[in-house]
């Protein structure tokens, strides 16, 4: 790593979600933006991650018989954050929000902002939960979404300029964070005299962008006038916003697009997301190009320290060794949620992520004769966690699935409840094989099966995502299915075939078993390290030209 790069640019990075404390988070972007800031904190560069911090974080799951029950529970910030005392202003709706500033109590690069102070009123509620689904007062969960947007963007900058931090590069993480550079393009008009198209380009030329979500409707859209009526536009008239984030004649502001045209350079997480991404984004006129750095984890956060040690000394008995003791303490905590004790000598298949229909956590049920076959014969033991966005239906009904499945096979279907980041630690660690069941090609990344993979878990999945790329099959673990997904029925027999014929002919071989454990680590130290990311983000985004 050339570490000269490092020091090139002052970074602002601002992003909706994160791992880094508290309950902050929803899935895989916050995972990957905590991961991403305790390295970076670690290395000790100019950077400074921003995010919203919430009152009742994002929301806790359980499933019973009847459904998912969502709850909101309060949480403490003050446990992970402590108050700086400075209050930042942020117009919005026809008045002044004040906006507190905490700072991270362990990561010093990582400060959140929170809108709950008395003299807010109703506006107090704008950062009660995660993407705020529930609304306020008189205002939609939709509107109150935009709103945490224009707090985390407006806020950050105003956030940086009072503490004297000098950025020259923002970083948006998704496209919530766009409001942050629509309030530098009219601060550089402003303060610069400069013309619309001017202060545009002054606003290209420091800001980047990282692209996750490869579906068009996933990526999210509002009227233009809706922005004008809420007061969020920054001075810009309602044919600038169009301009900078509508398509063609149309009249809804894309965030995404308007990321890509405010950047110099975007970035996709994955080899084959970029294909993607650049399949679904290059008809946008006046975007920036679209390159991949592959995503990566924080390995000195996720890896078993018995498991770096036992490979760091080259010992495949201390290896196998590791993962029995990791294994064991996941079956300990699956007795005690659950009471359950799984068998420590048969098999465990891990599946631990957010739960949307393209993910298809459950397609091993797609065949339950088939499933049942392979439980009698070989004794399968397959662990669940997950959450699903409190408005997904279609999502939650596979939630609910799943549990069904545990209540079938109690012996053999584990669903441990609330997942979280102690949850995907546990399983990361303890379990044998991580499942990656993605419909081709509509996963971005997928970090949980880098998280696995470091310890000596063995990914089963599609070619999607960063697998598409790390994988070598048979060595390092497996893929299943076609270059392209089918329907769900072939893919599920794409999965029986490889798991009986290929995964458990190996699990019955420990030489075998250890060795594409130890290929496993091998590619994730290459390939999946965070730190690594960190370099390629400086290197390859921050310090990129802008080209018009």
């Amino acid at each position: 790593m050339d570490n000269s790069l490092l020091t090139a640019k002052k970074v602002l990075a601002v992003c909706m979600e994160t791992t880094a404390g508290g309950r902050n988070y929803s899935g895989g972007l916050g995972a990957l933006y905590g991961d991403t800031t305790r390295a970076m904190n670690r290395m000790r560069e100019d950077y400074l991650a921003v995010t919203p911090l919430y009152q009742n974080g994002y929301v806790q799951q359980s499933v019973t018989e009847k459904g998912v029950i969502d709850e909101y529970p309060h949480q403490d910030l003050s446990v992970d954050y402590e108050d700086t005392g400075l209050i930042v202003s942020v117009p919005l709706a026809g008045i002044e929000i004040k906006v507190k500033v905490w700072h991270n109590r362990v990561l010093k690069n990582h400060y959140g902002l929170d809108t709950s102070l008395p003299g807010n009123g109703i506006y107090a509620e704008i950062t009660n939960n995660l993407y705020g689904e529930n609304g306020i007062g008189p205002y939609d969960g939709e509107a109150q979404r935009m709103m945490q947007e224009v707090i985390l963007g407006v806020g950050a900058v105003k956030m940086c300029n009072e503490i004297g931090y000098n950025f020259n590069i923002l970083h948006l993480n998704e496209g919530h964070g766009v409001f942050a550079a629509l309030y530098m393009l009219q601060e550089f008009r402003e303060k610069e005299a400069l013309s619309f198209d001017e202060a545009w380009r002054r606003v290209r030329e420091k800001t980047v962008f990282t692209t996750h979500t490869p579906i068009y409707a996933g990526n999210k859209s509002r009227p233009v006038q809706m922005i004008i009526d809420l007061g969020a536009n920054q001075g810009l008239s309602y044919d600038e916003l169009r301009a900078i984030g509508a398509s063609d004649n149309d009249y809804m502001f894309g965030s995404t697009v308007a990321a890509l045209r405010l950047s110099k350079m975007a970035n996709a997480v994955a080899f084959k997301h970029q294909e993607t991404s650049q399949k679904l984004w290059g008809g946008i006129k006046g975007s920036c190009p679209i390159i991949y750095i592959d995503n990566g984890v924080d390995i000195k956060y996720w890896q078993a320290m018995n498991i770096r040690n036992a490979y760091y000394r080259d010992d495949f008995e201390g290896l196998l060794a590791a993962h029995k003791d990791n294994k064991r303490k996941l079956i300990d905590e699956i007795e005690r949620r659950n009471g359950v004790k799984l068998d420590e000598n048969s098999i465990i298949i891990g599946f631990a992520k957010r739960v949307i229909e393209y993910k298809r956590a459950d397609l091993i049920f797609n065949d339950p004769a088939r499933f049942e076959e392979l439980v009698k014969k070989y004794n399968i033991q397959i662990v669940y966690s997950g959450k699903t966005h409190p408005k997904d239906y279609g999502s939650k009904q596979i939630l609910k699935h799943l549990f069904e499945m545990s209540q079938k096979y109690p012996n053999n279907v584990v669903f441990l409840q609330n997942y979280d980041t102690d949850v995907a630690g546990l399983m990361t660690k303890g379990c044998d094989v991580w499942l990656g069941n993605p419909r081709i090609p509509l996963e971005a990344c997928s970090t949980s099966g880098m998280k696995a993979a470091c310890n000596g878990v063995l990914n089963l999945s599609t070619a999607d995502g960063w697998w598409y790329k790390s994988a070598k099959d048979n060595v390092n673990g497996w893929i299943f299915g076609e270059v392209e997904s089918r329907d769900n029925e072939t893919d599920a027999r794409y999965l029986y075939e490889t798991l009986e014929k290929r995964v458990l002919t190996a699990y019955a071989k420990p030489e075998v078993w250890v060795a594409m454990m130890n290929a496993s680590i091998y590619m994730a130290e290459k390939d999946c390290d965070c730190e690594r990311m960190c370099a390629d983000y400086f290197e390859e985004l921050y310090n990129a030209p802008f080209i018009l």
